[in-house]
């Protein structure tokens, strides 16, 4: 990925100070332009909120998608706020509290039950409302994505185990509950495609013997997101024309057999990742044990994902673009933040223009999972400023 050129001194000058994350909106509806470009014509392409819950963001593209994906009562105000229709909300998460999942009846939204325990909660709650919920399920199927650390199907606390999807459909049944369709959402940062491809595959293929077992119709079938952003020199991009592809054949199957059905996907990091960028300000320059580092005002505190962590050996060094007072020569630096802690590092030896204390650093791709993924109040420094453009 080609780093964004971008009006840094009018950006700085709305925020105020450094360190800040500044939102690009016409990448982020390009990027949902080309994908559905891709997709077919009339499946459901919704935003998960979680990647980057920004209310001047969700009501830039809340005109552009089909839906949202809510993981919190707080986030399901905040689609509604930003224009989302209530109907077209998905409520996911696997610890829903009895006050959510009453807002969630009340405004009509999807919500994706996790637990047999859950189930029963929310027809407790219905009749106690006078509102019949509209609940999916969220299955927890047996396939194992090896090309992805981030994994939330096989041994895991979400979703219920697909062999506990029958009993669970007849407790709907017997409750008097909408049964709404079938949610799946087993990895993220996914950017191998025969992987994400056998995934849909597989998830579509259960999905259909489930409610033939159950003798009904597949109303709805959400395969989730997961597609992933390339940050690491060693990444790929996403072959999305290839998922693309399949998706639409995928479809046509799944037409034939459920004429009604409607396919959703919830994407979020491969919708607003590759459009935001985190500028933050060199704060001094050493060197220790021979290698030279740059200290600078951001880090893990407002952007822990572009830091050092527990399921990476090294930093991931995300695009960086250093913009010094005076242009000259280059040399191989490390990036590190200001905290007392020594994850918070965002790049070892890589190569900048030779940087002073003042000069930006941008570190790009860094519009999902920033601010509101990050451990805001760690050692008291300010939050960083989040702005459109």
């Amino acid at each position: 990925m080609k780093p964004a050129l971008l009006p840094l001194d009018e950006l700085l000058a709305r925020a105020g100070s450094t360190p800040f994350y500044a939102i690009d909106i016409a990448a982020v509806r390009d990027k949902i332009a080309g994908l559905r470009a891709l997709l077919p014509a009339d499946l459901q392409l919704c935003y998960a909120v979680k990647a980057n819950p920004l209310p001047a963001l969700l009501r830039a593209i809340a005109q552009s998608l089909d839906g949202a994906d809510v993981s919190s009562a707080g986030e399901l105000v905040r689609a509604l706020d930003a224009g989302f229709r209530a109907d077209s909300l998905g409520f996911t998460g696997p610890g829903k509290r009895d006050d959510e999942l009453r807002q969630a009846i009340l405004a009509g939204a999807r919500i994706c039950a996790e637990s047999t325990g859950e189930i029963g909660r929310i027809a407790a709650l219905s009749e106690q409302l006078g509102r019949a919920a509209r609940v999916a399920l969220r299955a927890n199927p047996d396939f194992t994505v090896d090309t992805s650390r981030v994994r939330m199907s096989g041994d895991s606390f979400f979703g219920m185990d697909s062999a506990l999807l029958p009993a669970a459909i007849a407790q709907l049944r017997h409750a008097g509950l909408e049964f709404a369709g079938l949610h799946y959402y087993c990895a993220s940062r996914m950017l191998d495609a025969a992987t994400v491809r056998a995934l849909h595959a597989h998830c579509a293929e259960e999905a259909l013997r489930i409610c033939d077992a159950a003798d009904l119709a597949l109303p709805w079938l959400n395969l989730g997101g997961g597609f992933g952003v390339p940050v690491a020199k060693d990444e790929s991009p996403l072959d999305m024309v290839s998922v693309g592809d399949h998706l639409r054949a995928l479809s046509d199957m799944l037409k034939r057999a459920c004429p009604g059905i409607v396919l959703a996907l919830e994407p979020g990091r491969y919708l607003v990742a590759e459009a935001g960028h985190y500028i933050c300000r060199v704060i001094d320059r050493k060197t220790t044990r021979g290698r030279t580092w740059l200290i600078v005002d951001g880090g893990a505190h407002q952007h822990l994902h572009a830091t050092l962590q527990p399921d990476r050996s090294e930093p991931a060094a995300f695009p960086m673009t250093l913009h010094p007072s005076v242009p000259g020569e280059r040399e191989i630096v490390s990036i590190a933040g200001p905290l007392c802690a020594p994850f918070d590092i965002f790049a070892r030896d890589i190569e900048l223009p030779r940087a002073s204390p003042g000069d930006l650093l941008v570190v790009h791709c860094s519009g999902a999972y920033g601010a509101s993924a990050s451990p805001l109040h760690f050692l008291g420094h300010p939050s960083p400023a989040e702005i459109v453009f």
